[in-house]
């Protein structure tokens, strides 16, 4: 892989294409300015592409892209550059579900299994009690699944048949948990309602009324004349490319969609405008459109976005597809996106007539959210967002360290595991994880998802570490050992697998 260190970003903006767009400078932010704040958060955080739009309901005030598509066989970004929503397809789906409420072909408060009559819940009160509001709210209560798409590469249909196995981490609708599983099946309630796949549905009755011809609902839609990005990591002081995080041709509502900024501030715009295309056709219900940017659940802050901390607010909220908080006096609507490699986030201030959209393509490149507070920011000498989202969360990795570094103390030395690292090798399986494999290959372990390879190092005793970089995520594997000596289970993700008996 290659990959890029200084002397690349010392010449990272010299090949920044800016999109020329005339305009005059409006509150809170100069267009010279932001230009020179994205060019300095890229150098920060050493991300290889870039692309920013903020527009009102009615102008493009400015249209950026900036760096490369690839540290490999790169091209210049432009407006047109293609990059991966991710989860800000959330909303796009809540809208798709709108349009069908205004229709009467279904309603907010309709339950699930009307539906999804094969979807069923370990507690079974969850059945009759769970509603489409609720997915789209993310207050089922139900804990995350990701394991299930980002590790197993696991179907809808398959997940649907599991999530009967997973209990609830709490009750409904009293604390926000983010579900993508919900999501996936929201986009199935499209495709059962209309009779088509959510993404076809999206792309005739939203995308294609606004004008968005550069938005496609997988990776593999993508025609080969449009450039699009590829997902990079910055990891041991390199750039580098990563794998995907979905196939090009899975279709995923809780994040499959791939846009340009070009396209996102058309969809930014219908959105100020308050579900009215430029033309005036008017596409979703001022009711459902109202209902959209409704708060529907309350969120705690230890449920939230560690740069509440510095935007400080007094209430925070979700409604369908979008979190929501105070800032300055205002509400300001937004959604972030991530998969490995790939970032955006959107953010809307209504009231204020103003948007803003981030595409990039490096993973976790929390410079996002600094763009979002910049063109936010009104006061008269505002805040140094870069510096201060920068150092917020090499705040937080430097406490994650110090924690790591206490559990590392209590860790047992001078221990070995019970039997021979072969004995460990097996099959198990857990109706809440799916099927892994441990295999032992050259004195190591390593545990095989099915998408995923990761070794284990031995921690203590029969506990072993995982420690995946690309997700900077550390597990333990602790096997069961029974009293003949055999190993009976597996304890890993919070789960018990168990060994499969035909195992020797």
């Amino acid at each position: 892989m290659a990959a890029f260190g200084p002397p690349y970003r010392a010449g990272l903006f010299r090949v920044l294409l800016l999109i020329v767009v005339a305009v005059p400078a409006w509150a809170g932010v100069e267009p010279s300015r932001l230009t020179s704040f994205v060019a300095h958060g890229m150098d920060l955080w050493h991300v290889p592409g870039l692309a920013v739009t903020v527009v009102s309901s009615d102008e493009v005030l400015f249209q950026q892209g900036f760096g490369e598509t690839s540290v490999e066989n790169a091209r210049p970004v432009d407006e047109h550059t293609l990059f991966a929503n991710a989860s800000t397809t959330k909303a796009m789906v809540a809208a798709g579900i709108l349009m069908l409420v205004d229709e009467g072909r279904l309603g907010l408060d309709d339950l699930v299994i009307k539906h999804i009559p094969e979807l069923h819940f370990s507690d079974a009160l969850l059945d009759e009690q769970l509603t489409l509001r609720d997915l789209l709210s993310h207050r089922t209560g139900l804990p995350s699944t990701d394991l299930w798409t980002f590790f197993q590469g696991m179907p809808l249909d398959e997940q649907i048949r599991r999530l009967e196995s997973v209990p609830a981490a709490a009750p409904i609708r009293t604390r926000h948990i983010y579900q993508n599983t919900m999501f996936e099946i929201l986009g199935l309630v499209i495709e059962r309602v209309s009779g088509q796949r959510w993404d076809r549905f999206l792309h005739d009755r939203l995308w294609q009324p606004i004008g968005m011809t550069e938005t496609f609902g997988a990776r593999g839609q993508i025609p080969p004349d449009l450039a699009h990005v590829s997902p990079h990591v910055y990891q041991h002081d390199t750039v580098s490319v990563t794998d995907w995080d979905l196939p090009a041709d899975e279709t995923d509502a809780a994040g499959s969609v791939w846009s340009s900024i070009h396209d996102m501030a058309l969809w930014a715009q219908f959105l100020l405008r308050g579900g009215v295309t430029a033309s005036g056709d008017r596409l979703l219900a001022e009711s459902s459109y109202a209902e959209m940017f409704k708060p529907q659940a309350l969120i705690d802050r230890a449920d939230f976005y560690p740069v509440a901390r510095l935007t400080s607010p007094n209430w925070i909220s979700y409604g369908l597809g979008w979190f929501q908080q105070d800032f300055e006096g205002r509400k300001i609507d937004f959604h972030t996106g991530s998969l490995s490699g790939l970032i955006a986030i959107i953010g809307l201030d209504r009231a204020g007539d103003r948007a803003v959209v981030v595409m990039g393509n490096r993973d976790h490149a929390e410079m996002r959210h600094a763009v979002l507070w910049e063109v936010m920011e009104q006061e008269a000498q505002p805040r140094d967002w870069n510096q201060a989202v920068f150092d917020l969360y090499a705040d937080l990795r430097s406490e994650a360290e110090e924690k790591w570094k206490e559990k590392e103390k209590r860790r047992l030395r001078g221990t070995r595991p019970s039997l021979s690292l072969k004995s460990y090798a097996g099959r198990y399986d857990s109706p809440a994880t799916g099927p892994i494999a441990i295999s032992h290959s050259g004195g190591q372990l390593s545990l095989q998802t099915g998408k995923i390879n990761l070794p284990l190092s031995h921690w203590h005793l029969d506990t072993f570490l995982i420690d995946y970089e690309p997700w900077q995520m550390r597990e333990f594997a602790t096997f069961r050992i029974e009293p003949d000596g055999s190993i009976g289970g597996l304890e890993l993700f919070g789960q018990t697998l168990k060994r499969d008996a035909t195992d020797d």
